[in-house]
């Protein structure tokens, strides 16, 4: 059986200490804050020693560990083909959060940013940081967005997307509504706007309900329209979904938005997982619902 690795990475504030909590409360061997080759020379040797602890591991980098490289996009790309050859299987984890609020949370708890000094200030940091982060980002396996997240629901999140994936052919689909008002979720593999769909917030009986309602579902589906846009993501997805599978992802992010995140996103998120729930992990999330 291959050893099952998660590397936990992402912007400084977003929460890697409590993913990395909580995947040592699912059993897994957790180290803290390795750079690329020291990762590189501590999985060899868990490759050799072959013993059961060491069957789900779990690493933290963060920019610190980084920086510790001259080239760091290099030592990345090393890092990557590597675990390859040592033959891991291997999820990256990557946390996310806005400008706002990561200057809202270094602000509250008074920490200092790994790249502030007496010349660079929080807000140039956190920037500076997300490029320097952007090429591990790009080779993530799943992108969390920790912005409306609580440490217990980041803690969850963690839990329920890990924890699906048994095997190699196990993929875990997380479809999810979104209003546009409220900003086009970062973690996003593929987006679908459906705002061209009749709106039922324009109807005051409608305006509280959600696209869950049954009198919210009829009012959509009076609208031939809605139909149409339903077979075109469904057919898009029949399409594309098996290609991701095949290349050894284990994670992918749908989301679907239209204004307010509320009515008609909301329907069309419920029935397309209606249509892949026998086929593949479902996570349904409805973002900006009331």
């Amino acid at each position: 059986m291959k050893p099952k690795l998660v590397i936990i990475t992402g912007l400084s504030g977003s929460g890697k200490s409590i993913a990395l909590r909580s995947l040592e409360d699912l059993g897994y061997f957790c180290i803290d804050n390795l750079s690329p080759k020291m990762i590189i020379q501590i999985l060899k040797v868990i490759k050799e020693s072959n013993q059961k602890i060491y069957e789900k591991i779990a690493i933290s980098i963060d920019i610190r560990s980084i920086k510790m490289g001259d080239d760091y996009q290099k030592s990345i790309d090393i890092l990557y083909s590597e675990l390859i050859k040592l033959d891991f299987k291997s999820t990256t984890v990557f946390l996310h959060s806005s400008i706002k609020i990561l200057l809202s949370r270094f602000n509250a708890t008074r920490r200092l940013h790994p790249l502030t000094n007496k010349n660079i200030d929080l807000r140039t940091a956190i920037s500076s940081e997300a490029e320097i982060m952007q090429r591990l980002k790009e080779k993530s396996d799943l992108i969390i967005d920790t912005d409306r997240l609580l440490p217990l629901d980041l803690k969850k999140a963690i839990a329920s997307k890990i924890s699906i994936i048994k095997n190699n052919k196990d993929m875990l689909i997380q479809l999810q509504s979104f209003g546009y008002k409220n900003s086009i979720p970062s973690e996003s593999d593929f987006v679908f706007d459906v705002r061209c769909l009749k709106n039922p917030f324009w109807n005051k009986s409608l305006r509280d309900l959600s696209g869950k309602d049954r009198k919210v579902i009829s009012f959509i589906e009076s609208d031939k329209t809605s139909k149409e846009m339903l077979l075109s993501i469904i057919r898009f997805l029949n399409k594309w979904i098996p290609s991701f599978r095949k290349s050894d992802r284990n994670y992918l992010t749908i989301s679907i938005g239209c204004t307010g995140g509320q009515h008609r996103s909301v329907y069309m998120t419920e029935m397309v997982s209606r249509h892949f729930i026998t086929k593949y992990n479902i996570l349904v999330k409805h973002r900006d619902i009331k």
